[in-house]
């Protein structure tokens, strides 16, 4: 290539390294865009061919979950869902009636009318062991005593009971429930509830001591 030839465009050298020639950019190449395109395009074009083995392992995980399915019914899951639900009643059942606890309420139930006001308490041991010197007292004139009561037992009688004669209709009252007995630990601290009756002439309360366990 003589010297005093003008060079227009770009040129890249090429050939030996100790003889280089220049040849011009790009001549018969393709651009770098243009050859990610085709890669892209050529990769997904190109089809995966498995082997004999992934096609063994594909056809038993088809046939298993073929097989799942097919055993899968209404009726079983019916089944399933009745037998979930007996067995979360079962666990609640278990809590309620086996595990050792302290459960007692005192249920108050107030009712005002025209010969005058009654009031009547019903004691609920909810636990799951006995309680004993039960001792229930309504506005200090009504005092009902009891030396044992069953766990999972009501009590109720005329020593709970409590009548306020007179009218006075729509006047508001206190009641004072005071609730003392034992459990399997001695002595409980007395609990005493105070109401206050007399806006409605159907009342009804229920009073929760305190819950112990085991």
């Amino acid at each position: 290539m003589a010297k005093d030839e003008p060079v227009e465009g770009m040129y890249t050298l090429v050939g030996d390294p100790d003889d280089p020639d220049l040849e011009e950019a790009g001549k018969d190449k393709l651009s770098l865009t243009e050859r990610l395109r085709r890669m892209t395009s050529r990769t997904a074009t190109e089809t995966y061919e498995p082997t004999e083995e992934e096609r063994e392992i594909a056809d038993r995980a088809f046939e298993k979950a073929r097989r799942v399915a097919s055993q899968i019914t209404p009726s079983r899951v019916a089944l399933a869902s009745i037998f979930m639900a007996a067995l979360m009643f079962s666990l609640f059942a278990l809590g309620f009636w086996v595990a050792p606890r302290d459960a007692v309420t005192v249920e108050v139930v107030y009712k005002q009318g025209g010969p005058g006001h009654v009031v009547m308490v019903q004691v609920h041991n909810y636990g799951s062991r006995p309680i004993a010197n039960v001792e229930v007292d309504i506005l200090n004139s009504s005092h009902f005593a009891r030396a044992s009561v069953a766990a999972h037992t009501s009590i109720a009688g005329d020593d709970l009971e409590l009548v306020v004669t007179g009218v006075s209709k729509w006047e508001l009252y206190t009641i004072e429930i005071t609730l003392d007995y034992d459990n399997y630990d001695g002595a409980l601290p007395e609990q005493v509830w105070t109401l206050e009756v007399g806006e409605y002439t159907f009342e009804k309360h229920e009073l929760d001591a305190d819950r112990t366990w085991l």
